[in-house]
């Protein structure tokens, strides 16, 4: 079965998304390693602190392209809500944490709330006529993959 226009639309958003954070990440970092260092308890430790840190987020990306990768090329519907779930609390909790003082700031917080509002667009996409197919729910005329 020809992928859908919404599952296609999908990984564009995705993907867009994935590249959108890892660059607010990428900016934002010498403000985390920055705090890392400012708390006492843990500036001793500040390189392991920060491979810790690294870790936890590169775990966070390849569970996100796992998902991307049962959602877009194997139709997974258990997935799907996973990615929901997990990428939904995600965008609730960004936009939850606009006022700690230690979020991210000035042209990493504009290209964050891009990645989650991409990400909100990529969860829409799920639910479209044409992606209801994809995941095995419905029926539909065969020139919507035209």
């Amino acid at each position: 079965m020809a992928r859908p226009a919404s599952i296609i639309n999908f990984e564009r958003s995705f993907w867009a998304s994935m590249l959108l954070g890892a660059g607010s990440l990428a900016l934002h970092w010498p403000k985390i390693i920055g705090s890392l260092r400012s708390d006492p308890a843990i500036a001793p430790m500040v390189e392991s602190a920060a491979i810790f840190v690294g870790t936890a987020l590169g775990i966070g990306f390849a569970i996100s392209i796992l998902l991307w990768y049962f959602v877009a090329r194997k139709a997974s519907n258990i997935a799907k809500w996973i990615y929901v779930a997990v990428m939904g609390f995600g965008a609730v909790s960004t936009l939850a944490s606009l006022n700690d003082p230690t979020s991210p700031t000035g042209l990493a917080l504009a290209i964050s709330l891009v990645s989650t509002m991409l990400t909100a667009l990529s969860i829409f996409f799920l639910f479209r006529p044409d992606a209801r197919v994809w995941f095995g729910k419905d029926s539909v005329d065969p020139r919507t993959f035209d």
